[in-house]
């Protein structure tokens, strides 16, 4: 012990005597290891944001009728559950029996459909959404704003939001409202495929003008479920009931694997059932993983080249500091260390200087990502236009285990540098050191 305290008095003493080296050492760890923390933190954000996202889009589990997942692109109407009331119903009892304290399920049905909206003279097809705007927990009780809205309310930049679920009326997307020339208080056309495979139409008001592509799934417009049903043939019906688990504070558990007791009892419930086919989260986001392991590559592999370079800059600057300090080695073997100690004062040296830079790192990284989650700046792309369940802008979050676990094996990455460096110390006689 006392050999090992002496090793590192000596290491510490040369990373402050030969500063050149160990600042060429310390920098390249320290960046290389903060840009990948920033890189890190923008990629888990994304996916957890995305991930966030398709779970209030979609909820942490949903019901559709036998055979309507088949050819849901064609939002086939005449696929819509019968009984939506009734699985509504079923999914809240078996929640109840098993969801724990402090944890509530809202339910809500919807009607995915394609109309052509109108404003009497000009036409543009798009997807409809039909929905309740607050969803339902135990006993039919209203709950808060429907999850799958949470987006399109905050987003509203003129108008206002359903006051209820009886309410008649539709959310315009900005850019039918500009395309159809429409605003607050117009008469807005809706001509479609009804339930019975005939044409309906039919005119509501427009309550609100929502920012563009901010509507769930890219609909046009968003409707109050209680008007369109009886329209086009879907009275008590639905192409989909989703689920949420919410806190207790009523926010969405951003998690898709909330209450998977819960989760397992409702799915179970369903399979009793022949003419209803449920997805947990897994299935409904099967999509996007690929994405998402895409990311969790792109960042090992980036990880991998910074190991690459990181290596070879350290082993070049630990094996140049070897060369320039051969005479000194030389004397300290003579007058107290062996060769296996002259190595292991290498590999102190470069653990020294490697935890100081992951420290650093570990809070600059810390810092900046804070710094950035709170700035009202982030990276905008149209991401909506490949899935409209991903986010267009780019946030970092800040993951603390994440990092410190970057930190540690920036830390312990550089003695693999030097590696080759200590083996040429560690063969170094006393005469080669010494020039006798």
């Amino acid at each position: 012990m006392k050999s090992l305290r002496f090793i590192f008095f000596l290491a510490w003493r040369n990373v402050i005597r030969y500063r050149k080296r160990t600042l060429q050492s310390f920098l390249i760890l320290f960046f290389g290891t903060t840009c990948i923390m920033l890189v890190d933190a923008y990629m888990k954000g994304y996916a957890a944001a995305s991930t966030e996202r398709i779970v209030n889009q979609t909820g942490h589990l949903d019901a559709h009728a036998k055979g309507y997942l088949d050819s849901a692109e064609a939002m086939p109407l005449d696929l819509a559950i019968a009984d939506s009331e009734g699985v509504m119903d079923e999914m809240l009892a078996q929640a109840t029996a098993v969801t724990e304290s402090g944890t509530n399920l809202v339910v809500s049905p919807s009607v995915w459909t394609g109309c052509m909206l109108s404003n009497g003279d000009v036409s543009r097809a798009a997807p409809v959404l039909a929905c309740e705007a607050y969803g339902r927990a135990a006993s039919g009780v209203t709950e808060s704003v429907n999850p799958i809205l949470s987006d399109a309310r905050t987003s509203i930049v003129s108008g206002r939001f359903f006051r209820d679920n009886v309410e008649g009326g539709a959310i315009l997307d900005e850019k039918y409202a500009k395309k159809l020339s429409l605003d607050v208080g117009d008469r807005l056309i809706l001509l479609g495929n009804d339930a019975y495979g005939s044409f309906s139409m039919m005119e509501t008001p427009i309550l609100a003008i929502a920012r563009e592509s901010s509507l769930p799934g890219g609909a046009g417009c968003v409707l109050a479920l209680a008007s369109f049903s009886p329209v086009f043939g879907l009275e008590g019906k639905a192409t989909c009931v989703s689920a949420w688990f919410v806190s207790g504070e009523g926010s969405v558990i951003p998690e898709g694997n909330a209450e998977p007791a819960a989760s397992r009892a409702i799915l179970d419930a369903m399979k009793s059932r022949p003419d209803i086919e449920t997805r947990a989260f897994e299935q409904i986001s099967a999509s996007y993983a690929a994405m998402f392991e895409f990311l969790d590559l792109f960042l090992l592999g980036m990880m991998g080249v910074f190991a690459v370079v990181a290596a070879v800059g350290m082993t070049n600057a630990i094996l140049l500091s070897v060369q320039d300090r051969v005479k000194d080695l030389g004397t300290l073997r003579a007058i107290a260390l062996t060769s296996r100690q002259a190595a292991l004062l290498v590999y102190a040296e470069t653990l020294i200087t490697g935890v100081l830079a992951a420290l650093c790192a570990l809070a600059v990284g810390i810092v900046s990502i804070r710094l950035l989650e709170n700035v009202p700046y982030s990276l905008d792309f149209e991401l909506s236009s490949i899935g409209s369940s991903l986010p267009n802008t780019i946030r970092p979050t800040l993951f603390i285990v994440r990092l410190v676990t970057i930190s540690a094996i920036s830390a312990i990455f550089p003695i693999l540098a030097a590696i080759i460096p200590a083996h040429m110390a560690r063969k170094l006689t006393i005469r080669e050191s010494l020039g006798i």
